[in-house]
């Protein structure tokens, strides 16, 4: 352990403004209305590529920290329904009612388990559909239960029809979501007001207390209460981009676990905890803000970077030191200037480059390996400022690899946060350390360290970005561990 006591003194001085998220408040316990499911839970995901996108924003691994953490063993699994072949790429309202509605029964249809057969498997089913849902013609004043037309009439015809048969299985949660919404450009006013009433419907009547049946509330998420889905949350069609899929996954996972809790009609139909607020504007900065001192302030005898600057404290690095940088950083992060201060600067563009699938191209930048990882189990926040030109996330790990020198493919694991900063304002953050997303590569590494539910050995630090926003200057300064959190960073605490 590279901590030892030491009497220097630590100043801190602290953004005004809170970064408020929509999902950082914690999940908070209250009367469950219902039985529990079991504590070793089954849960399936029923999709096509939006329910992937989302899945892929780290879902299993909240469910891995999650059991971590509350010693649970939930376990959840992912399959596209109903595949493209033989049964075709839909999975419309009326599709969900004629493979459980109408061919019920213990054998699959054309290829797709029926309602008798997932729920001999699973206690929670999840179940959405794909964005064309929203794409809703007029009604024609004949609704039909066995039309696959998009009319709303049909739809609330076979959303009747499969309550009902979803009833007939209470030993089982069912949660569904309310539709994926469409871009402008790819429908019309008209239909997305169509399709905004039937989700309300689904969400305000179709969806009644006391039974096995429950809502998370998709659609609002994308839309933000509107027509479409934002753009700032989409991928150019009506995918969900990276961004939006890693902060809403945490919303999905905490919306099962109230399912599997108890609390499937008491929890926010968001997921969000009870105690979520919406994010308060930030007041206007003054014309010519004062500067401000950093975290760390230079003193007569700096200390060594990997020493307590005071008791329950470790300066990871405050940029003072240009020394420093051959031992914590590499090419790709250099010291600068901003007026006054020396400040890390970090280039992307230098960066190791890696394919993430759906979440497109990535530039990589860790720290420089220890030769012994550092023991960080005595602290349990991380804070530092940033500031970056545009708007953008940053993926922040703290990587945990056995051999602190070895590959970077070896078996290891990580436990992430995402950050979007201020643009071109200097941001704090402080970090939670027991709440963080825990990703693990193999998976042997995180199993032989004892499956922390935190970090607890630290080999270094991992940024990440998209490769379209290489380009863009990060700065980054004043990183530092803290046993306790002081009273003026509070404010800035984010939740991944």
């Amino acid at each position: 352990m590279e901590i030892a006591p030491a009497a220097t003194s630590v100043l801190f001085r602290f953004a005004a403004r809170a970064l408020l998220i929509a999902v950082a408040a914690p999940l908070v316990a209250h009367a469950a209305d219902q039985k529990p499911l079991l504590a070793d839970a089954k849960i399936i995901l029923l999709h096509h590529s939006t329910g992937e996108c989302i899945w892929n924003g780290g879902v299993p691994a909240w469910f891995q920290s999650h059991n971590a953490a509350h010693g649970t063993r939930y376990s959840i699994a992912e399959q596209a329904f109903p595949k493209d072949s033989p049964y075709g790429w839909e999975n419309y309202p009326y599709d969900y009612w004629n493979i459980w509605v109408r061919n019920a029964g213990g054998k699959p249809f054309r290829q797709e388990p029926t309602l008798e057969m997932l729920t001999g498997k699973y206690n929670v089913i999840v179940l959405k559909h794909c964005f064309p849902v929203s794409n809703i013609e007029a009604d024609d004043g004949r609704p039909d239960v066995t039309s696959p037309e998009r009319r709303v009439g049909n739809y609330k015809l076979q959303y009747a029809a499969l309550k009902k048969k979803m009833r007939e299985f209470p030993n089982v949660g069912f949660l569904v979501w309310t539709g994926a919404a469409q871009v402008t450009g790819d429908t019309d006013e008209a239909q997305a007001r169509r399709a905004k009433t039937f989700f309300e419907w689904v969400r305000t009547e179709w969806d009644e207390k006391g039974d096995n049946i429950y809502v998370w509330d998709f659609w609002t998420l994308e839309t933000e209460g509107g027509l479409y889905a934002k753009p700032a949350n989409t991928s150019g069609d009506a995918h969900p981009n990276e961004s939006f899929s890693r902060r809403v996954a945490p919303l999905l996972c905490r919306r099962i676990v109230d399912v599997i809790q108890g609390r499937g009609d008491t929890g926010d139909l968001l997921g969000r905890s009870e105690t979520y607020r919406p994010p308060t504007p930030a007041p206007k900065p003054p014309a010519e803000p004062a500067p401000t001192p950093p975290l760390v302030q230079p003193v007569a005898s700096e200390p060594a970077i990997g020493t307590p600057a005071g008791p329950g404290t470790w300066v990871f690095d405050n940029a003072e030191d240009a020394a420093v940088r051959a031992l914590r950083w590499p090419e790709a992060v250099a010291y600068t200037d901003d007026g006054k201060e020396r400040v890390l600067s970090i280039d992307f563009t230098k960066g190791n480059e890696e394919d993430w699938g759906d979440y497109g191209r990535q530039r990589v930048v860790w720290t420089n390996p220890p030769a012994k990882n550092h023991d960080i189990s005595d602290f349990r926040y991380l804070a530092f400022r940033v500031k970056t030109e545009r708007e953008m996330e940053i993926v922040l790990t703290l990587m945990t690899l056995p051999a602190p020198s070895g590959p970077r493919h070896q078996s290891h694991f990580g436990f992430s946060a995402y950050l979007h900063p201020q643009a071109g304002k200097w941001t704090w953050i402080a970090l939670d350390l027991t709440r963080l997303e825990l990703t693990a590569e193999g998976e042997e590494a995180y199993a032989k360290a004892g499956e922390p539910a935190r970090p607890m050995h630290l080999t270094g630090l991992r940024l990440v970005t998209s490769a379209k926003n290489e380009q863009a200057r990060v700065l980054v300064d004043d990183i530092v561990f803290l046993r306790e959190l002081p009273r003026e960073l509070k404010s800035s605490l984010q939740m991944p």
